[in-house]
């Protein structure tokens, strides 16, 4: 009698399907400054500057960060946030040959000299870029990206919008306007976050020391990296140096060491010596104070459903690493909930309580979920109720 009636049960669930809802919230930058030190001056000689940890996006130290400063060449950050947007839309491919417009020949500033006319790939000039701060290939990548550079600035200040930057404008895509082009230490990070997790591809161009352009020609070109610490100080993969009259010595440096990834930006020194000296100070302070706990890794089966509705058990994974920021040897308690619901695939989160923060990732499976029809359900059924 109670096998039949766990047929039933069964069948009932069968059809009026099995619906598992979850709450979810999305994951969201950390803003947090109430817990930075502020008696301490790491960068003095800095107009501002902000140091953050990557993965969790909180900031660990700050100095008038929203103040509103001309980037110079960090705009090009942006630039290449946008070029490697434009690869993922197959709007560019990395082997596609750009021709030279004579806007991009001439316009001036940090370059590898492009001439009218001439041909270079998309990896040739994101190379450029990222080694020699070209201007000229900026500009080309840009041009190519939207028909012309006015319409590429237009989608750079579309995009400051959508990352939800209240202190960024641009009026070019190079960094060379002095007038209605700004940034701050806060969105320079944001835009350097941005583009590093979701294009980590962009390390094998900014980790570059030294490489040429046009190798097998007559006329060769040597690129530089403009940013020193690159080859010099172990874990410091990018990202972009910026320097003009007008705005002084800046940089964003990313580096990475046991695991933990965090960014610095500084604008204004009036060398680029103490400029690097006081970056590296900074980042040093955070990896001697700071450790990122990953509490929860990545693809971490929380649950295998084992289901008669079902010809196969279903993983219930974690989509990404759960991680927190935490001071160095600061213990950590926590726990967790989740919850999903099944259709033709897994939608879900799991939160993790720790430290009064709520944590949470999106959860998927890598099984095939595919229902038994009544049949095979009745028959799966019968089969094991003997």
């Amino acid at each position: 009698m109670k096998k039949i009636i766990s047929i039933i049960l069964l069948l009932t669930i069968f059809i009026f399907g099995l619906n598992i809802e979850a709450n979810a919230s999305d994951r969201q930058v950390v803003n947090e400054t109430e817990n930075v030190d502020t008696t301490i001056n790491l960068i003095p000689n800095s107009q501002a500057g902000i140091l953050i940890e990557k993965e969790t996006g909180k900031i660990l130290y700050e100095k008038d960060m929203n103040h509103r400063l001309a980037p110079a060449s960090m705009t090009k950050i942006m630039t290449l946030l946008l070029v490697y947007e434009a690869l993922d839309e197959n709007i560019l491919t990395k082997d596609q040959e750009l021709t030279v417009d004579e806007y991009s020949a001439s316009i001036g500033g940090s370059q590898v000299y492009l001439k009218v006319g001439e041909k270079i790939t998309v990896d040739e000039a994101l190379k450029c870029v990222c080694i020699a701060s070209a201007n000229d290939c900026a500009s080309l990548l840009g041009v190519n990206i939207s028909g012309s550079i006015e319409a590429f600035i237009t989608k750079m200040n579309e995009k400051a919008k959508m990352l939800g930057l209240k202190n960024t404008l641009f009026s070019d895509c190079t960094g060379l306007s002095s007038k209605d082009h700004y940034s701050s230490a806060y969105d320079m990070a944001i835009i350097s976050r941005e583009l590093t997790l979701k294009h980590p591809d962009v390390f094998n161009y900014t980790s570059i020391k030294e490489d040429y352009i046009r190798k097998d020609t007559d006329s060769p070109f040597w690129l530089v990296n403009t940013n020193k610490l690159i080859g010099r100080v172990d874990g410091v993969n990018g990202l972009k140096t910026g320097y003009c009259s007008f705005s002084g010595y800046n940089i964003t440096l990313h580096m990475t060491q046991n695991g933990m990834s965090l960014i610095s930006v500084v604008f204004g020194y009036k060398d680029s010596k103490t400029r690097n000296s006081e970056s590296l100070a900074l980042l040093r302070y955070g990896f001697n104070n700071y450790e990122l706990k990953t509490l929860i890794k990545k693809d971490t089966i929380l649950e295998t459903i084992d289901s008669p509705l079902y010809k196969y058990p279903i993983n219930i994974l974690v989509k990404d690493n759960i991680s927190l920021l935490v001071k160095k040897n600061e213990n950590v308690d926590y726990s967790y909930n989740y919850e999903y619901c099944i259709d033709n695939s897994i939608s879900g989160k799991i939160k993790v309580y720790t430290n009064d923060l709520i944590l949470d990732s999106d959860l998927y499976t890598n099984s095939i979920i595919e229902k038994r029809n009544i049949f095979e359900l009745l028959g799966y059924l019968l089969y094991n109720s003997i």
